[in-house]
């Protein structure tokens, strides 16, 4: 990739029928599945839970959650049956799974006196709006890469290029980056801040449908890029984009908690 390296959250894999089955077992029995017993207190933590995120308590509700219990544990006991957990990597699917909840968790505690408000997002928009007024961020550009592990590699595919050769045949044969090269090398619109540096000045001075004629080096490789199109950028209306700024802050801030704790820790490194 030519983008700058962002650093983003664990995001959920799978949930444990059995984790979600370990309630207090007691009270009257409700249904018996194959020996295995559901019990009314556990249909009452899942009602507790469902009436604090706003269900109301009803019949249907508890009937519902009776129902979900009931395939979580026939479900629990195929996996038992066929012993599923040790196949593969799942045991390790598993515990991730229980991480990412965990850091999930934390996430929405932190956030209960830090919500993003409407203010912040307003803010964000006029800063987004004054950045986009500045001269080197009035045009958006659109590239297209090649990325090789050599600096000969990126040589013979300039030449490549420059006899005829489609510069989509050869990013979708050679390049190392497979998201982009698989679309033929394209990466999109982007603003020179965003590309890695040499990349985001050379942009600039590279002529539409032109590549560069030397192999660009960069952290992940040697880079032949091609400019396909420039426009100008004008900041769309706030209504428009306030539900991705909004969005934005809170991918934000979530980084800048998980950072924060990083930061605190006292990592060593070996024994």
């Amino acid at each position: 990739m030519i983008f700058k390296t962002i650093l983003r959250s664990l995001t959920a894999l799978a949930l444990s029928s059995a984790a979600v089955l370990a309630y207090a077992q007691s009270g009257p029995v409700l249904m018996t599945i194959n020996g295995s017993k559901i019990y009314t207190s556990q249909v009452n933590e899942m009602v507790s839970m469902a009436v604090a995120n706003g269900a109301k308590d009803s019949p249907e509700l508890r009937q519902n959650i009776l129902n979900d219990l009931m395939v979580r544990e026939v479900i629990t006991q195929d996996i038992k049956k066929t012993g599923l957990l040790n196949k593969d990597n799942n045991t390790l699917k598993l515990k991730l799974a229980q991480q990412n909840t965990m850091l999930e968790l934390w996430l929405t505690e932190y956030f209960k006196t830090r919500q993003i408000t409407e203010a912040d997002v307003k803010a964000e928009y006029e800063r987004q709006l004054a950045f986009s007024k500045e001269p080197k961020n009035s045009k958006q550009y659109e590239v297209a890469q090649i990325m090789v592990a050599t600096e000969a590699e990126a040589q013979e595919i300039i030449k490549q290029v420059n006899s005829g050769t489609k510069f989509e045949a050869l990013a979708k044969e050679k390049s190392l980056e497979k998201v982009s090269g698989a679309q033929g090398g394209v990466v999109g619109w982007v603003f020179p801040y965003q590309l890695t540096p040499p990349i985001n000045d050379l942009i600039v001075n590279l002529g539409k449908g032109k590549i560069t004629q030397s192999p660009v080096k960069t952290n992940n490789g040697w880079h032949v890029i091609k400019l396909d199109d420039v426009r100008p950028f004008v900041m769309p209306p706030f209504e428009q984009v306030q539900n991705t700024i909004a969005q934005e802050l809170v991918q934000q801030r979530r980084q800048e908690a998980i950072n924060t704790l990083v930061k605190e820790a006292k990592v060593v490194k070996g024994n």
